[in-house]
């Protein structure tokens, strides 16, 4: 049997929690008193001393390309210096809780809505990007199957084509953003991250209440 698609089809995405772990349940308690939220930012993860929290490696990235005549060139580079970032997880496991020194969490039932609820609150964000962490031994990504972009690769300019900054946006894609050391694994990070028109250095502490809607206390 066909299927008529001139009446428009209901479709929806099955959404999985994750949980913001706390070392502290006044901080879960203060978010659902008054919405008070503490947000990051790749610059702090970078300093972080203890190994399960902080990676010196984040927001690094290298895209790499072979041409027709198998020469191999690449870009080193950085990204997330405008960036506010919550780190989440999807499962809550003993390991996982001792690594964040985990008293309680905020249940977030819904992680688009609750994003773009807080995005509301903070200066200057215009975008967001939300996703799972990857697992990988290595930072290097050869661009292979994205055939639409080898030749591209070759031509890009950064210093006389502002195109070029936008291609390279589409051929890298965040993947950066999301790259962890395969030691991380366990940790299972689900990674919220806003995007400002300004510079971000340090963590920042908003007040919305009305995310508070989309979230449950837990204690461990």
């Amino acid at each position: 049997m066909t299927h008529s698609f001139n009446t428009p089809v209901s479709w929806s995405i099955k959404k999985e929690p994750i949980y913001r772990i706390l070392d502290d349940v006044k901080w879960m308690e203060n978010f659902f008193e008054t919405g008070e939220l503490m947000l990051s930012c790749f610059n702090n993860f970078k300093s972080y001393k203890d190994e399960m929290q902080g990676d010196l490696e984040e927001g690094h990235g290298v895209l790499g390309n072979t041409d027709e005549k198998g020469n191999v060139s690449a870009y080193i580079y950085d990204s997330g210096s405008n960036a506010y970032v919550m780190s989440t997880t999807t499962v809550l496991t003993d390991i996982v809780k001792k690594d964040f020194k985990g008293k309680c969490a905020i249940k977030i039932m819904h992680p688009t809505y609750f994003a773009l609820e807080i995005s509301k609150k903070l200066p200057y964000v215009l975008s967001g990007l939300e996703g799972h962490c990857d697992y990988l031994n290595t930072r290097v990504h050869f661009l292979e199957k994205e055939v639409e972009y080898k030749k591209s690769f070759e031509k890009l300019d950064f210093e006389n084509d502002r195109n070029s900054i936008e291609l390279f946006k589409e051929m890298t894609n965040g993947k950066e953003l999301f790259l962890k050391d395969k030691k991380y694994r366990h940790q299972n990070e689900y990674r919220l991250i806003w995007f400002s028109k300004e510079y971000v250095n340090e963590s920042v502490v908003i007040k919305c209440p009305e995310a508070r809607s989309f979230c449950e206390p837990l204690t461990f």
